[in-house]
Formats: C-alpha cells, sequence, structure tokens
C-alpha cells in the first residue's frame, strides 16, 4: 500500500470529521454562502474520527515494523521504515490532530465585536439551532450581512442566538433564509423591535 495515499487518506477522514465547522468557513470565506451541506455532516462526525484514527493506525504500524531487507552481500536482516517515512506520519498524524480538534479551539479564531446601533434602526432576535463550534458564526453572520437592510449580525454560538441591526425595512424572512443558506435553522424570537 502506497504511504503518501494512506497519509492522504488520513488527512482527508480528519478533514471529514472537522468539515461541519470547516465546510461553512471556507464557503463564506469564499462568498459561497449556500454551501450549507457541510453544516448537515456533523453528525457524522464520531464515524470520520474513528475512520482518521484507524488510517493513522495503519499509517504508523506501516513506518515502525520491521521488515527482511534483502543485503547485497545475500544475508538479510530487519528495519523499519526510514527517517523520512516515520517523520511524514507523525506531520500527517499533527495535522489531522489540528482539523479533528479544530470545534474545540475555533472559536478563538472568530471574534465577537459588538457595533454600536443607529437610532431607528430595528433590533431582530433570532433563535439559531444546528451550531455546533464558534466557527459556525462567522459563516452565519457573513450570510446575514449580505442582506439588504442589514447593517450588522452578532451571533452567540453559547446562547444559539443572533442579534440582527437593520434599517428597518429588512424582511424578517430573508434573514431566516439566509441563515439557513448556510446550513442552520433560524427562528424570530419575540421582542424584536426598534431602538
Amino acid at each position: 500500500m502506497d504511504k503518501k495515499l494512506i497519509g492522504l487518506a488520513a488527512l482527508a477522514s480528519a478533514g471529514l470529521a472537522s468539515i461541519c465547522c470547516l465546510g461553512p468557513l471556507i464557503a463564506a470565506g469564499l462568498g459561497l454562502g449556500s454551501l450549507g451541506l457541510a453544516a448537515g455532516l456533523s453528525k457524522y462526525r464520531p464515524l470520520f474520527l474513528t475512520m482518521t484514527g484507524v488510517v493513522l493506525a495503519v499509517a504508523f504500524y506501516l513506518a515502525y515494523r520491521k521488515r527482511s531487507v534483502a543485503c547485497v552481500d545475500g544475508s538479510c536482516e530487519l528495519r523499519s521504515g526510514g527517517r523520512a517515512m516515520k517523520a511524514g506520519v507523525w506531520m500527517v498524524a499533527a495535522l489531522a490532530a489540528a482539523m479533528a480538534t479544530f470545534p474545540s479551539w475555533s472559536g478563538r479564531l472568530v471574534s465577537n465585536a459588538s457595533v454600536a446601533v443607529p437610532t431607528g434602526a430595528e433590533i431582530l432576535a433570532l433563535k439559531v439551532s444546528g451550531m455546533d463550534c464558534a466557527a459556525c458564526t462567522a459563516a452565519i453572520k457573513q450570510s446575514v450581512e449580505k442582506v439588504p437592510g442589514v447593517l450588522s449580525a452578532d451571533i452567540d454560538f453559547s446562547g444559539g442566538r443572533a442579534t440582527v441591526v437593520s434599517d428597518g425595512k429588512v424582511d424578517p424572512g430573508a434573514v431566516i433564509r439566509a441563515v439557513e443558506a448556510v446550513g442552520y435553522k433560524a427562528e424570530l424570537l419575540n421582542g424584536a423591535g426598534h431602538e
């Protein structure tokens, strides 16, 4: 089995394990707000993490197992994989671990700077469900802020809420559709109104 293929398989399965968080974040960064499919893959995260572990175990086995190597004089000796092979496996394992743990540390990448609310602005409060890490907030924020009339959006991962400041002429349904376009569910909460 090709060692490079095993390394790529480990990275791919680790990437799939984090696709629920990385996918919407990358898609929003590229302006592909309608790629909400990645957020729906979060239920398969345990499967993808298991696949990552299995593929990495095979890679470590192949790199460190002792095998017979024929020598010039006809004798045989036992050797494991070379330094480059072992270093490659460890680098792939580190990268896979970083991708697999992305949902845990992704919140540090997302800023929560608050914006001043202009006089006469309307504030919409939404309940947002389906977020499984703090990085989800970036995709939602970017999608909602593209809605005409929206001045700013603040997405609270821990509270599962979105606070949207608009010019008062925005259609709440358009804001809800913008959240749904990136793969999450939203509903308008009571108490939204003018500031």
